[in-house]
């Protein structure tokens, strides 16, 4: 198995095996240069194309509006910093945490959520570009288990060899780190994201624990609630930054103000107050107190003080609440769970207090009012929707507009189907070519053949269609007329997670069809996630604007 399973937590356990040493050290100088599991993770992710390609990926804002704007890098940096605070002052490890945060976004797509909500809209078989015949849904798209393919899959270490390499606790993290369900409560109701699409090995699947959707480790479960802190600090301070928006400090200060007044008199309330309850949240109204009366100490200052104030403090309340309830949570732990020789945690002890949590929400609730839902945002939403989607429909009609390489790995994907079934195709009135012998310097008809096969158009025509296959594209027998619509019947009522659950001989080769156009449409995703916002326009201007 290629994804390494931790034994021990502690940094200097293994030596660090990638590492070849050609002179002779003492024992004390190797003491100093070992690396735990975690920390050449880490160091994988923190090295690779991936992580680099966060420089230009928007978090809120485009970059192109100024160089104080976080991007997905600086935000990435923002939430290893305070989930290495959190780690060390909860005493368990640094580096597995640093590894996860470093990776938790790596995913992202170009524009942020916007270029998510087009690729999750053409995977799941919601929009079909207007030219896809078969809309499929395939699971969608969704940034967290795109990381996990970008790591697990994407990004090579070694030729030949798929992925980073990473541990198994790593990987969870970073699936973790945002929601892994659609639904509230799932019934393999076919909408959730499929995570069989997007890992390498198979057998990593049970130790991402699905089933729960928390973290099975603290590590874990800090990172994705750092992620929460950094989001609410930045969005407020950009939309600061972001002139144009009108968003006037005092308004924002004042209003912290209040919220934390109105949050104070909920809790402190005589009809709700008792002996219990004072016990139970005096720290965290302790703390929340103490922001308030803080900032209200500057009310009188200038509004850049007021500014820098706000920004700060807010990181500060939120990371001494998280650590106050949660060190108050990890001392209910009497004992771990072990599984895969590994010691996990059943519940989610890393979190916000009650009255922590009401604040991230209003806090939430204030930056989408006047940041998320203004006309400056909106208006580079659009055109991040309409881009992406621009993209997709280049790249579908004619995947030969993406670079050679992207192109060679199609075929390369392609050809593990023929174990499925070995599709043959037609070319030209007489001449037949298996699918998987079909390379880059074939002829332009050849792979123009294929490329309609990948869509699942056209089956009649270009593929040898087995005798018992027969009824799904012909009316009968008797007249061979071209028709789909038993096809279009039976993709419809399929979704990914019932493909690997066509076993007939008549069902192989449409599940082969299906593999090949879910490889088709996977392989443009790919190529279209791993764009920075600067590359995305680049291209599209290429694509669709006249030199």
């Amino acid at each position: 198995m290629n994804h390494k399973m931790q034994q021990e937590f502690q940094p200097s356990d293994r030596l660090n095996e990638d590492i070849e040493t050609t002179v002779s050290l003492n024992c004390s100088v190797l003491d100093k240069i070992k690396r735990s599991e975690f920390a050449k993770d880490r160091d994988r992710i923190l090295y690779s194309r991936a992580f680099r390609r966060l420089q230009h990926k928007a978090q809120v804002f485009s970059n192109e509006k100024g160089d104080h704007f976080r991007t997905r890098l600086t935000h990435t940096l923002e939430v290893s910093q305070i989930s290495r605070s959190l780690a060390r002052y909860l005493f368990v490890n640094e580096d597995l945490v640093e590894a996860i945060a470093i990776g938790h976004d790596i995913g992202h797509t170009p524009f942020g959520h916007q270029g998510e909500r087009v690729l999750d809209g053409v995977m799941k078989g919601e929009d079909d570009l207007g030219m896809i015949r078969y809309p499929i849904n395939y699971g969608g798209f969704k940034h967290n288990f795109n990381g996990i393919r970008v790591l697990d899959v994407v990004q090579t270490k070694f030729e030949d060899y798929n992925g980073l390499n990473l541990s198994w606790q790593v990987l969870e993290g970073v699936l973790k780190h945002t929601k892994i369900k659609r639904c509230i409560v799932c019934k393999n109701c076919g909408n959730c994201w499929d995570i069989k699409r997007f890992v390498n090995d198979q057998a990593i699947i049970p130790r991402l624990y699905l089933d729960k959707r928390h973290s099975v480790t603290i590590e874990g479960q800090i990172v994705a609630i750092a992620d929460e802190i950094a989001q609410r600090q930045h969005d407020i301070d950009d939309g600061f930054r972001d002139y144009s928006l009108k968003l006037d400090v005092d308004y924002v200060y004042s209003k912290i103000i209040e919220i934390s007044n109105d949050i104070i008199s909920e809790y402190t309330s005589s009809e709700k107050t008792s002996p219990e309850k004072d016990k139970r949240y005096e720290e965290s109204l302790t703390l929340l107190n103490d922001l308030k009366v803080n900032l209200e100490s500057h009310e009188e200052s200038t509004k850049f003080y007021k500014q820098e104030i706000l920004v700060r403090d807010i990181i500060e309340y939120f990371i001494l609440d998280v650590l106050t309830n949660s060190q108050k949570n990890l001392q209910q732990i009497s004992n771990l769970i072990y599984d895969y020789g590994r010691e996990i945690v059943d519940q989610e002890f890393v979190n916000f207090s009650d009255v922590g949590q009401k604040m991230n929400i209003s806090i939430e609730k204030l930056i989408k009012q006047r940041i998320l839902n203004s006309w400056e945002v909106n208006k580079f939403d659009g055109k991040a929707h309409y881009i992406t989607r621009q993209h997709f429909k280049a790249y579908y009609r004619n995947p030969l507009q993406m670079p050679d390489y992207v192109f060679k790995r199609l075929l390369s994907r392609i050809k593990s189907t023929s174990h499925i079934y070995d599709l043959e195709l037609k070319i030209g009135s007489d001449e037949t070519r298996k699918l998987k012998d079909i390379n880059f310097d074939s002829d332009r008809s050849e792979i123009s053949t294929l490329i309609e096969t990948l869509k699942i158009e056209n089956i009649n025509k270009n593929v040898v269609i087995p005798e018992q296959s027969g009824k799904l594209f012909f009316k009968s027998e008797r007249d061979r007329k071209p028709s789909t619509d038993d096809l279009l019947k039976r993709l419809k009522s399929i979704n990914s997670q019932d493909v690997n659950k066509l076993e007939s001989q008549e069902d192989l080769f449409l599940k082969c069809l299906l593999e090949n156009n879910y490889i088709y449409l996977s392989t443009i995703c790919d190529y279209i996630s791993g764009m920075t916002d600067n590359y995305a326009k680049s291209q599209f201007k290429e694509l669709y604007l006249v030199d």
